[in-house]
């Protein structure tokens, strides 16, 4: 039954990808992420659903040629095609192009639907669209493993959902990553029923990422956790959602887990006596060493694995970098590293610069959290294999439709009704108060801030 409904939502709907294929960009991330073909029995969990979803969606796009754009040129947007270029190079001269191959395709896919993103998403209505459904589907998930754990006294999750989530260090990485869309959401969407939902998700979210008990995870959520506080206009509901988290962790827990748990967390201070530790470090070792071989190409993704006899001492069992800054070294050489490292610094100086977008509050809510999510992504990056997760390279392409957004709400709202209606246009809920009677004012800014737009 569930794989008779997912594959008749998904073939109904290409048709009107064909015609709308923006629709095509909300329906493939929902299959990305959420990976709804994991959760059924049949012929579904084998169907290639999202290549399906993805040629209509270009062939949408090909016909809606004067309608739609397909790419939207910013500096994040070069350098994305320089990255994709540089790894496809690195994969044509891999030690072993076969192996090159398998994950070559994880990297390719990834920056495309991130440029495609850039073209497709232009407007308020789509970036929010975007980001509830990216948010939602991997929520969902974490929600649902949150309250597993809590009705069950405290869980341990070693899998996550599966695909690119598919152990418990990438399952906490993910959450990380989505809490601060969510908290986002919950800030910014006029839908009471949506913004409860994202606040019930977060704090469920946040109870899987300990119930995964991976230490990386509680590093970064930390990380994340203070940001949420320093960089939220709305710290007490920050606050409240994180304490509520963690409280329910220790208060409905068993003695037992939450013993094992404090054991956990305390070996990140005594790492020497870590095996799993050492393991990391020496995997860090014998990437620079690659690196220091093959400085400018690498030796191709996803090859340390196969010139990892030459370079380990055979003791410990990891075979792979685990950092995705060391991946990128040792697999692209230099120039891979530095491309992606830009691309990273660019994206979060340019959502800076949106963070400050006057009259806008919905746009700086949602530069914050995009900002928070992309930290996220480089904290728990320094522990994992994860150069190539898609989700870090579409919140580059979302930042581009966020810049593009916010000009033309504005705009739009200054050709339809004046100052006010810019300022009724931007406000989110939680600044837009009545306005006194005879007061141009709508929202809760002054106007004063978007005359210099």
């Amino acid at each position: 039954m569930r794989d008779t409904l997912l594959m008749a939502v998904v073939y109904l709907s290409l048709p009107v990808v064909l015609l709308q294929p923006y629709l095509g960009l909300l329906v493939y991330s929902w299959l990305g992420y959420m990976r709804p073909q994991a959760l059924a029995f049949g012929s579904s969990r084998e169907s290639p659903l999202s290549a399906w979803v993805a040629i209509a969606m270009l062939a949408g796009i090909a016909l809606a040629m004067g309608r739609e754009k397909i790419v939207t040129w910013r500096v994040q947007t070069f350098l994305l095609v320089l990255l994709g270029l540089w790894i496809s190079i690195t994969t044509w001269r891999a030690v072993s192009p076969d192996d090159a191959a398998a994950v070559y395709g994880f990297y390719w896919k990834a920056i495309v639907i991130s440029i495609v993103t850039t073209g497709l998403v232009r407007d308020r209505k789509r970036v929010s669209l975007l980001i509830i459904v990216i948010a939602l589907s991997i929520g969902i998930l974490g929600a649902k493993s949150g309250l597993y754990g809590l009705l069950r006294g405290g869980a341990r999750f070693d899998q996550g959902p599966g695909g690119m989530m598919a152990d418990n260090n990438t399952y906490a990485l993910g959450l990380n990553m989505t809490v601060p869309l969510l908290v986002g959401i919950a800030l910014v969407e006029r839908s009471k029923i949506l913004r409860w939902t994202a606040g019930v998700m977060t704090f469920l979210c946040i109870l899987t990422i300990l119930f995964t008990f991976s230490r990386g995870g509680l590093l970064t959520l930390c990380a994340v956790g203070a940001l949420l506080i320093w960089r939220s206009e709305r710290r007490l509901v920050a606050i409240s959602i994180l304490l509520l988290g963690v409280l329910a962790f220790f208060l409905f827990s068993s003695p037992q887990l939450r013993e094992d748990y404090y054991a956990r967390a305390e070996s990140i201070g005594s790492y020497e006596e870590d095996n799993s530790a050492q393991g990391r470090l020496q995997a860090w070792r014998n990437s620079l060493e690659i690196f220091h071989d093959h400085p400018v190409f690498g030796v191709g993704p996803n090859n340390m694995e196969t010139v990892f006899p030459i370079y380990s001492d055979g003791i410990h069992r990891f075979h792979v970098s685990h950092n995705s800054y060391l991946e990128l070294l040792a697999e692209c050489g230099l120039p891979g590293v530095i491309l992606f490292v830009l691309l990273l610094g660019v994206t979060l100086a340019r959502l800076n610069r949106l963070r400050r977008f006057p009259g806008a509050p919905w746009v700086e809510t949602y530069a914050r959290m995009l900002q928070i999510s992309i930290v996220a992504f480089m904290t728990g990056g320094l522990f994992l294999n994860m150069a190539y997760f898609d989700l870090i390279y579409h919140l580059v392409g979302i930042s581009v439709s966020l810049e593009v957004a916010a000009a033309a709400a504005l705009a739009e709202a200054r050709e339809e009704g004046g100052e006010a209606a810019v300022e009724e246009a931007v406000d989110p809920w939680w600044r837009r108060a009545p306005a006194a009677p005879g007061s141009p004012a709508v929202g809760g800014r002054s106007l004063a801030r978007m005359k210099g737009l």
